[in-house]
């Protein structure tokens, strides 16, 4: 019985020492709360770089007993919330946030942290959105004219589309021409919207025939501010002369003249000799005639591809120094040359000749340099 007694007392101190160490432990909160939590974006969103700033929307806290809740939204880098990159605070009756502008291509977390009077709260689940990334555009490709090419006045200037990654784009090309490699003298540009594959501008005014010009082009997206590198620069010169009727002087001189039908002396070598005439230019066609009421003279019907010629050359005429009276017929002789950037037309012509004027005609094969220049 005195055992039990002991026991009993022992049990009773223990019981007492318990009751007074819980008295002076903290005490729990008093104040009930119902913490705030993301609402929108939904988890994993994403946005356009060029589409900010993004708004977040949470819900706001609820607290009893006459405590009002405090609200905070953190956005960071990693889960962790180690990296934290936005710190807002939700005033009273707020339920968004606009965010500073974030970082392409990246993923952000963000959550909302909510306490109220003696009660510290707690951090919500994490929510993700991410930042897309950003437009680049590379250089377009020039297709024509390229470099050391001879087009014509309204030159249509072409490129190949520029690649770009990241977001989509609405591209548009600027091109521009001008008189130097500088292009400190731009002497026309325009802006297209971008084709299918290729894209294409033509100049709204005349470049200059036998002038040189530089070109490039760039594409941009206007809505997203952003403009890729600029082309090649691609120089060319304007052929001369381009579409119209010009006063030229057509100058002949006899190369050879062989493998005639008959032997004849036809004297010395004639001089050159030389015709004032019209030279009508339609795009790559030249034709030149000058003749005069005796029925003599000389057409040369020529097709220009850049700088070389090809044709025909053809008349009567009376080569002046000719012993007696003889008439040189030229019959479809087939021509080749050259076109400069003066306007100057030279080559060769080669074909049947044709001695008239003795008693005989005498038929040869013979070559025939020519020189077709403004008339000055």
């Amino acid at each position: 019985m005195k055992l039990a007694r002991r026991v009993a007392r022992l049990a009773g101190a223990g019981l007492a020492a318990v009751a007074a160490a819980c008295s002076t432990s903290p005490s729990m909160p008093t104040t009930s709360l119902v913490a705030a939590h993301p609402t929108s974006p939904s988890t994993s969103s994403t946005f356009s770089y060029y589409n900010q700033p993004v708004t977040l929307v949470a819900t706001t806290g609820v607290a009893t007993g006459g405590a009002s809740p405090a609200s905070t939204v953190e956005v960071a880098t990693d889960a962790g919330f180690t990296t934290i990159v936005s710190t807002q605070p939700l005033a009273a009756g707020q339920s968004t946030i606009t965010l500073d502008h974030l970082s392409p291509a990246t993923t952000y977390y963000w959550r909302v942290k909510t306490s109220a009077g003696d009660n510290p709260g707690t951090a919500s689940s994490p929510q993700t959105f991410s930042i897309g990334p950003l437009l680049v555009i590379q250089s377009p490709l020039p297709v024509q004219p390229l470099a050391d090419t001879f087009p014509h006045k309204r030159p249509t200037f072409t490129v190949t589309n520029a690649t770009h990654t990241g977001p989509n784009a609405t591209l548009t090309y600027r091109f521009d021409v001008a008189a130097d490699a500088a292009f400190s003298n731009v002497v026309t540009s325009g802006t297209m919207p971008e084709g299918s594959g290729q894209t294409s501008f033509v100049p709204t005014v005349d470049l200059t025939p036998g002038s040189t010009y530089y070109w490039r082009a760039e594409a941009s997206d206007a809505t997203k501010a952003v403009t890729g590198p600029y082309s090649t620069v691609l120089s060319f010169t304007t052929v001369n002369p381009d579409d119209g009727t010009f006063r030229y002087t057509l100058t002949l001189h006899l190369i050879s003249a062989v493998n005639c039908s008959r032997q004849f002396d036809p004297g010395p070598a004639p001089p050159d000799i030389s015709f004032d005439g019209e030279l009508v230019v339609s795009g790559d066609g030249l034709q030149y005639s000058s003749g005069d009421p005796k029925g003599y003279g000389i057409a040369l019907n020529l097709q220009r591809d850049h700088g070389m010629l090809s044709g025909t050359l053809g008349g009567l005429f009376v080569w002046p120094g000719a012993r007696a009276t003889i008439g040189i017929q030229i019959n479809e002789t087939v021509a080749s040359g050259s076109n400069d950037i003066l306007g100057r037309l030279t080559g060769a012509a080669r074909g049947l000749y044709v001695a008239v004027g003795f008693p005989n005609e005498y038929d040869c094969d013979g070559q025939t340099g020519f020189a077709l220049v403004p008339h000055q």
